[in-house]
């Protein structure tokens, strides 16, 4: 029988300790696996809303949460005679409760700007101009408040007609409510503010010149490229740094819980490993098997960790909370992350029960 065979038969023999120590780590990799893929499924939702816009620069105001504070309109008009800029847009995006449904981005853009280009109309039409009181809805918003071009939404206490479906090619845009810029700068009673300007570069223009000299003629304001936006945020910053602490706190527990169960585990085989030692076996292989016995433990609950994260991303992502805002991320290289910090939980936490294992006299724990 081979030492890997060995310990399998010894995790076999107390089946129901073995299967709630699983079932404890699992729950706890399986909470990492959902936050991590959370938090970064945030990024890449946003990040394929500005790709799909096809915006390389933002500029926006510092500090703040998701939604930038809105700053005067006319502030940053320069921008469009820095060099290698081709357009700038004006944004404001709001998050809305609308009728029945919670928590809604709500985006004002610039009439005529290269944003409302990115929208791709599969039912109806745009707004015909900036002063018709019209919305163009996205595929997931449109599900959710049960529309469709010809009825009518209820913003704030504004009634517009909805005018269109679009499919913006990005969950973030697709969950979103279009209109255009003044008519939401006048529900929010914003007159005159944004809190983002989108900026497309010119063909041979290169990003990080023209990035350098916005920061350079606007240093009140953020300038991001795209991919960086929702990365530098200080609300998303706040989220991800909380994720990994709850993350180590669930790693934390279950490194305790594991480590208790081998020291259970030990103490309960003090006699058997005793004649192990006695019969020729070298203290290294014990403390081998007693390793190999938290690893296979954690390897098993990082299988199913990793297995329950996914579920849960996945419903996750169809509840009302999360639907349109983002789209959880469920990579390989995450999945892999997950099981390898399961492997480490298991390897540190039966470092101290095969220690204490080396040290067993054999004529003592004979008697025992």
């Amino acid at each position: 029988m081979t030492l890997i065979q060995f310990t399998l038969k010894n995790l076999s023999r107390r089946p129901t300790r073995t299967v709630l120590t699983v079932l404890g780590i699992g729950v706890g990799i399986g909470a990492v696996v959902a936050l991590m893929g959370m938090a970064r499924g945030l990024n890449q939702s946003w990040n394929d809303a500005y790709k799909a816009r096809g915006t390389d620069l933002v500029v926006r105001n510092a500090g703040g949460g998701l939604m930038a504070q809105p700053f005067d309109e006319k502030s940053i008009d320069g921008i469009r005679k820095v060099p290698g800029v081709a357009a700038a847009a004006n944004l404001l995006t709001e998050f809305l409760s609308v009728e029945q449904a919670s928590g809604l981005v709500v985006s004002g853009r610039e009439w005529g700007s290269f944003l409302w280009d990115s929208l791709n109309i599969v039912e109806g039409r745009k707004p015909r101009d900036a002063a018709e009181k019209a919305v163009v809805l996205g595929t997931l918003a449109a599900e959710s408040l049960h529309k469709k071009p010809g009825d009518t939404v209820t913003l704030e206490v504004e009634e517009f007609t909805v005018v269109g479906i679009a499919d913006g090619k990005a969950v973030v845009e697709n969950g979103s409510i279009f209109l255009a810029l003044p008519h939401l700068q006048k529900i929010m009673q914003k007159e005159n503010k944004v809190n983002f300007v989108n900026v497309r570069l010119a063909g041979d223009a290169r990003l990080e010149s023209v990035q350098a000299a916005l920061r350079k003629k606007f240093p009140a304001y953020r300038v991001d490229t795209a991919a960086d936006v929702t990365s530098q945020n200080d609300a998303v910053k706040m989220f991800e740094a909380m994720n990994w602490g709850t993350s180590a706190i669930a790693m934390l527990v279950g490194t305790f819980g594991v480590m208790n169960t081998m020291f259970m585990s030990v103490t309960e085989r003090t006699r058997e490993i005793g004649i192990l030692i006695a019969l020729g076996w070298r203290r290294s292989r014990i403390l081998r098997m007693i390793l190999l016995e938290s690893i296979a433990l954690c390897a098993g609950a990082g299988i199913l960790g990793v297995i329950f994260g996914i579920l849960l991303l996945k419903v996750l992502a169809v509840t009302p909370f999360l639907s349109g805002k983002l789209e959880p991320y469920i990579g390989l290289d995450l999945s892999a992350f997950a099981f390898g910090l399961a492997l480490v939980v298991g390897l540190f936490s039966g470092l101290a029960p095969a220690l204490h294992c080396t040290k067993i006299n054999p004529s003592m724990a004979l008697r025992q």
